[in-house]
């Protein structure tokens, strides 16, 4: 095959497409031998093969620019001192589009695919910091458990039908694990041989000894994480053979139900800063992408809270503070900081450890102008919320490292019976365990973040590493039993009452204090007495009163923690005027939620062992 080559004119890091030509621009020094190899489609023919020259550098890019080629027949890679690589700028990698794989056929190939699609009836979201509620999930293991008269299990289309769901529950923002293209067969783990008998051994003597070449054994990279080809969606999470339409279509119908879509990527050490720019402006643009949960141990966050293109771009990091962040982001407060602050003091408190209630209120009125917090008490690398009160010990012997692996202690408590169990007794406490847990996170001032399947209660058997469990302990179980139905029901009106009083929610950090003069401090603590509250470090009760006027509401919230094993009388000051105190939910209620408010009479409310309480004033 004869081709038209001449230098290309650097036009962007990838493959370009004219009408006549094709452009390949990567990165490569003059001193290297360079190649593109160029691979027919459905032919196992080698590859054409491009040399490149000196005269088509500029400093350490190249730029090739091959006429008369219709990439819609080839695939590409590039060989580079002699060894091929994809492209890490390609849209679409060839050879990955089922998932785990272990017979392909052919190696990895970059290629240049992309579907029509248009964004015209995108509306555009953009949620305010103060009224998110995050989701975590992850595709394939969100999609998988649906019943199997439900089509595009695994899916991006998969989940586009369960948006609706997720819109019921009051989510505002939904985070995917890594959706890009990753490898996901890691490792080949040998083979355990069965012990050979004497009988079986010595009739075997007999018999002509015949090797038997065994298949490798793969362990899953079922989560994602780890380098990955950051510009290609992941060909195995399509229905069809346009995984970025697919997507696509998802992100426009979750902008369409008013929500917005946070993508997780976990960057190697290897990839640069200019990459990573490149990366994230890539998803924004194509993919209309609201955010980014950045993983890795080099995110140039200065250069991406700069970068133009990402201004009103949501960006979550652990390694983040305040003083890295600019005073002029107090506009629009769109940089979050992910740490398990949260995590272990309500684990503590609501398994029964010895927690210190300080701790917890330090936490729940948590709040900085510039930098976001995102809460969560489960996330996908431990236990799921209903087996922190279920499982007293990690059972992750199907990861096959001797259960070695994962967290090696959680604060996790089984509340008398290890794993499933029939005693109702014992399945109402964990059930209340776990909607102290929910109140504790939903009634906080950051952002909180659910977990797939946290809220009709998920559980993974003990296991808390699922990393590379494809199948029914890593997947979201949809099959509510009576127990799940009523957790998910508390989830949804916390959610529902969290957005209803903003007070619980506020872009500025709480001061303790009366400053705007309205007879009440915006945020303070009672116990047995009001307004006295001694700091023991061993306290397990406390009243948190939110004063509503500091958000311009009427109504006062004030939220009942007891974590003693004992009861305890939490006092409620004395309202001015015709205000009363009315009872809206009590973890030690059958259905938590009262139908209707509830008079408390009394200069107190006695509030039982291992609950939490909301009472309002109005």
């Amino acid at each position: 095959m004869r081709l038209d080559v001449k230098k290309g004119e650097f036009l962007g890091l990838g493959v370009t497409k004219g009408k006549t030509w094709a452009e390949f621009c990567f990165e490569c020094r003059r001193e290297s031998s360079c190649k593109i190899l160029l691979y027919k489609r459905n032919c196992t023919d080698a590859p054409v093969e491009i040399p490149v020259s000196e005269g088509l550098f500029e400093g350490n890019l190249c730029s090739v620019r091959v006429q008369g080629l219709d990439l819609t027949e080839y695939d590409y890679n590039y060989c580079i001192d002699d060894k091929e690589m994809l492209d890490p700028y390609a849209r679409k990698i060839a050879g990955r589009e089922k998932w785990a794989d272990q017979e392909r056929k052919t190696g990895l190939r970059s290629r240049f695919e992309t579907a029509p699609f248009s964004w015209r009836s995108d509306p555009g979201v953009e949620i305010l910091r103060k009224d998110m509620v995050l989701y975590k999930l992850h595709v394939r293991g969100f999609t998988m458990g649906l019943p199997d008269s439900v089509p595009d299990k695994g899916t991006f289309r998969g989940l586009e039908k369960k948006l609706s769901y997720l819109k019921s529950l009051g989510i505002t923002s939904i985070e995917l694990m890594p959706v890009y293209e990753f490898e996901e067969l890691v490792s080949s783990q040998p083979q355990e041989k069965e012990p050979v008998h004497y009988t079986d051994w010595k009739a075997a003597k007999k018999k002509k000894s015949r090797k038997v070449e065994e298949k490798p054994k793969y362990r899953l990279n079922y989560w994602g994480y780890g380098e990955g080809m950051y510009f290609a969606p992941k060909a195995s999470y399509a229905a069809g053979e346009a995984a970025d339409a697919e997507l696509k279509s998802c992100i426009l119908q979750m902008h369409k139900k008013g929500m917005e879509c946070i993508l997780e990527i976990d960057f190697a050490d290897t990839v640069s800063a200019l990459r990573i720019l490149d990366v994230l402006r890539f998803w924004v643009k194509e993919y209309h992408v609201d955010g980014f949960h950045l993983q890795g141990n080099h995110i140039p966050m200065e250069l991406l809270m700069q970068a133009p293109c990402l201004g009103r771009t949501k960006l979550f990091y652990r390694g983040m503070t305040e003083e890295q962040i600019a005073e002029s982001e107090k506009n629009f407060p769109r940089i979050f900081v992910d740490t398990d602050e949260f995590l272990y003091p309500c684990r503590k408190l609501a398994g029964g450890f010895d927690g210190n209630v300080w701790d917890l209120a330090n936490q729940m009125k948590k709040q900085n102008e510039r930098l976001g917090y995102i809460n969560y008490i489960a996330d996908h690398n431990d236990y799921t919320l209903a087996d922190l009160f279920a499982y007293g010990q990690k059972h992750n012997e199907a990861n096959g490292e001797n259960n070695m692996d994962g967290p090696q202690w959680s604060f996790n408590i089984n509340c008398g019976v290890e794993g499933e169990c029939k005693s109702r007794n014992i399945r109402k406490v964990r059930l209340r365990r776990m909607k102290n847990a929910a109140a504790m996170l939903l009634l906080s001032q950051g952002v909180p973040m659910l977990m797939a399947g946290d809220e009709d209660c998920n559980s993974q058997q003990g296991n808390n590493n699922v990393y590379c469990q494809d199948n029914s302990t890593g997947w979201k179980d949809w099959k509510n039993g009576r127990v799940s139905k009523e957790f998910l029901s508390f989830i949804r009106q916390m959610i529902q009452f969290r957005k209803e009083h903003a007070i619980l929610r506020m872009e500025q950090p709480m001061k303790l204090s009366d400053t705007k003069s309205v007879g009440w401090p915006d945020l303070s603590y009672h116990e047995e007495n009001a307004w006295i509250t001694p700091h023991y470090f061993n306290r397990k009760a406390i009243g948190a009163l939110y004063c509503g006027k500091y958000a311009d509401e009427d109504e006062e919230v004030y939220i009942g923690f007891n974590f003693s094993d004992f009861t305890k009388k939490l006092a409620l000051p004395k309202q001015e005027g015709k205000k009363k105190w009315y009872l809206v939910m009590d973890t030690a209620a059958k259905d938590s939620f009262l139908n209707e408010p509830e008079e408390v009479e009394d200069a107190w409310y006695i509030l039982e062992a291992q609950s939490v309480c909301i009472i309002i004033g109005k």
